[in-house]
Order: structure tokens, then C-alpha cells, then sequence
């Protein structure tokens, strides 16, 4: 490794370092904030979201802090005219821009690893953090206020001995305060049940009652309520966004399955009435509900085949960034990175992230094939590329 090599990369490396710990500090106490505003939650499950959030946080904070590193570093260099020296030796610019891409390689791979962390492993983990603590979160709210008010749920309590409710109120309505219900006891204790996704109220010696007509009386029983009464947060099952990578190819497999299985059974439906002379029973609401299932597994499917190819293209964003930032900082040869940076990202907030957005949902949709979200990333390489050569020849 020569001189010029190990010092554009100890460069890009000490502010790539100070910058993307910074960013990734800043997004995680933001997104901790919007979390602990949206659901009520306790200091403790606040510090228990941490780990599952740096994921989430470094997937948006490397790209940007990558392109704002090399925007700082290629840009001081142009503006002292190190540059200019290097070409006088008779050294290519290129020499010193294959670092920095060398460096976006690796960084790119690790971002899918990230991104695929974030979306398998972190949102689960969140997820399960705040439901484990939405019990925790109503008993301290009644504890300290002795009410608790959320959505289309209330509870009052007249104490809150260690785990038990002492004489709760509960009432629940939905949003037009319509189908109210309402639940007396004398004790009641309350638990989450992730896999049903339910608010559990565990009650004793208690009364249900539902508008003027219905009234029960319950010895003991337990009382599920919805758990999106008290959280925005919803089981993600098996969402093509949250699966890993490792398993989409057998997921895909499966889906395509599902599929065939669903149009041989509408091919042989429809043969059947058709034989049968009863062509008015195609139009039956049977039939679209069979019809709105397999879109619904045709879409899904979509998603599948998209969901590999955007992690990939979001992680090779760094690269891109890169191709399109170095040879810009050095053609603009200002010190001033500010300048630079803002010459750069927005330019690319502009056209690399609605191409982007675009392929993903033409994907989804069916309308073009996956391989299309990665068109923002080709025009910034082949934008990049040109610049490079302009760059060179100067």
C-alpha cells in the first residue's frame, strides 16, 4: 500500500468514524423519543430498545455519512491543490479516488448485513421489547394516576396492590363511541399474549356490561381486549420486509406453491360450473373472494422476488454515493465542504431516492421486473463514472 493510498484511507476512515457515530447517536435517541411519546413507555424499556435500534439507525447513517466524509476529505485535498501535485508526478486522479471505493465495497456489504439485521432481527426486537411492556407501562400510569386513557380503551382503579388491580373500571368503544363495553371486578390482573395479540384481563368476582341489554356476571375468567388498544404496534407474522435474507429463496419457493395451488383451484371451479351450464355462478361473491385471495398471494409473491434486490441496492448506495461525491469534491476544488455536500445530497435526495421508490413499488405491484430498484443506483454509477473522466482529463 503506497503513501497516497494509506493516507487517503486514514482520512476517510478517522471522519467516517467520528461522523457515523454521531449520526447513528443522534437517529437512535430520536427514534427512542418517538417511541417512548407514541406508547407511554417506562425508562426501563426504553434502554432495552437501544440495542434493538442501532441496526435501524446505521442502515440510514452510513450512506450519508459516507458521502459526507468523502465530500470532506477529496474537497480539502482539491482545495490545497494536493491534486494538482499529484498530477504533476504524473499520478492519476484515479489513484487517489480508488481508495475511497475500495472502501464504499466493504461498507456497502456490511450495510446489507445491517439492513437485513434491521428488518429480521430489530423490528422484531422491538416489538417484542413493547409488548412485554405494555402491561408494565398500564400498571405504572395507574399506579401513579390511578386512570388510564388510550385510543378506545379506559381504565380506572381505586389502588394497585404489586401485580393486582384493585376495583377497575374498564370501558372500551370504537371510534364513533359506538358498541361500548363496559367491565367491573373487584380484582383484576392484566398480561400480554404476544402470540394472539391480545391485552389479557384476568378478572375476579366482575361484570360485563354491553349497551342497556346485556348484562353478565363473571366468578373468574380472563377477558381479551385487542393489543392495538394500547400500542401502534402489530404482529409483523411473516412479512416479506421482516424475513431475512437466508430465507426468502425457500419462502419464494413456498409462495409460488400457493399460487398454482389457488389458480388450479379456480381453473377447476370454473370448468366445473362451466360443464355444469352454470356460467351465472361465476359472477357470484364466491368467486371474487377466491379472486381477491390469489391477488393477494400473487402481490406477495412480488414482494418476495422485489425484497432481496432492494436491500442490495439500498446497501450499494454507499458505493454509488461515492462514485458521484469524490470526483465532484475534486472537479469543484472547494475547501468548503458544506458547499459540496449540499451539491451532492441534493441532487440525489431528488432523483436517487424517487427512482428508488418507484422500482420498489412497480416491483411490488408486478408492473416491472425487481431487478428496477436498481435504477437510481445505475444512473448515479454511470453519472459518477462520466465525472470521473471529466475529472481525469483535466
Amino acid at each position: 500500500m503506497n503513501l497516497i493510498t494509506r493516507y487517503v484511507i486514514g482520512e476517510l476512515a478517522k471522519i467516517f468514524l467520528l461522523s457515523v457515530f454521531t449520526m447513528t447517536l443522534l437517529m437512535v435517541m430520536v427514534f427512542l423519543v418517538q417511541e417512548a411519546w407514541q406508547e407511554s413507555l417506562t425508562p426501563e424499556t426504553i434502554l432495552e430498545l437501544i440495542p434493538y435500534t442501532i441496526p435501524t439507525a446505521l442502515c440510514f447513517a452510513i450512506p450519508g455519512t459516507v458521502l459526507f466524509s468523502v465530500c470532506i476529505v477529496y474537497g480539502r485535498m482539491s482545495g490545497a491543490n494536493e491534486i494538482v501535485a499529484i498530477k504533476s508526478l504524473g499520478i492519476s486522479p484515479n489513484k487517489v479516488i480508488f481508495p475511497g471505493l475500495a472502501i464504499a465495497v466493504v461498507l456497502s456489504l456490511f450495510t446489507v448485513y445491517v439492513n437485513d439485521l434491521a428488518v429480521s432481527w430489530g423490528r422484531t426486537g422491538i416489538y417484542r421489547v413493547i409488548l412485554n411492556s405494555s402491561s408494565k407501562t398500564i400498571y405504572s400510569v395507574l399506579n401513579s394516576h390511578g386512570s388510564f386513557n388510550k385510543g378506545p380503551l379506559s381504565i380506572w382503579v381505586d389502588g394497585v396492590s404489586g401485580d393486582t388491580l384493585i376495583r377497575p373500571h374498564i370501558e372500551r368503544h370504537d371510534e364513533n363511541q359506538n358498541n361500548r363495553i363496559v367491565i367491573r371486578a373487584e380484582q383484576a390482573k392484566i398480561r400480554v399474549d404476544a402470540e394472539r395479540n391480545a391485552l389479557v384481563f384476568r378478572l375476579e368476582n366482575g361484570w360485563i356490561e354491553q349497551g342497556d341489554d346485556l348484562r353478565l356476571y363473571i366468578d373468574k375468567k380472563d377477558i381479551e381486549l385487542p393489543l392495538g388498544d394500547v400500542t401502534k404496534k402489530t404482529g409483523s407474522g411473516r412479512s416479506p420486509s421482516n424475513l431475512p435474507l437466508r430465507e426468502m429463496k425457500t419462502e419464494l419457493t413456498l409462495q409460488n406453491q400457493r399460487v398454482e395451488e389457488q389458480q388450479q383451484k379456480l381453473a377447476v371451479n370454473a370448468a366445473f360450473q362451466m360443464v355444469g351450464g352454470d356460467v351465472i355462478g361465476i359472477t357470484q361473491p364466491e368467486w371474487n373472494s377466491a379472486i381477491h385471495e390469489l391477488d393477494q398471494r400473487v402481490y406477495r409473491k412480488h414482494r418476495l422476488e422485489t425484497e432481496p434486490w432492494r436491500r442490495w441496492a439500498n446497501g450499494f448506495s454507499c458505493l454509488c454515493f461515492i462514485i458521484v461525491g469524490a470526483p465532484l469534491a475534486i472537479y469543484m476544488r472547494k475547501s468548503d465542504f458544506w458547499t459540496i455536500f449540499g451539491v451532492c445530497f441534493i441532487p440525489i435526495l431528488l432523483a436517487y431516492y424517487p427512482l428508488l421508490m418507484f422500482g420498489v413499488e412497480k416491483s411490488k405491484s408486478g408492473d416491472l421486473p425487481p431487478f428496477c430498484v436498481w435504477t437510481g443506483n445505475i444512473v448515479l454509477v454511470g453519472v459518477g463514472l462520466w465525472l470521473i473522466r471529466k475529472v481525469c482529463r483535466l
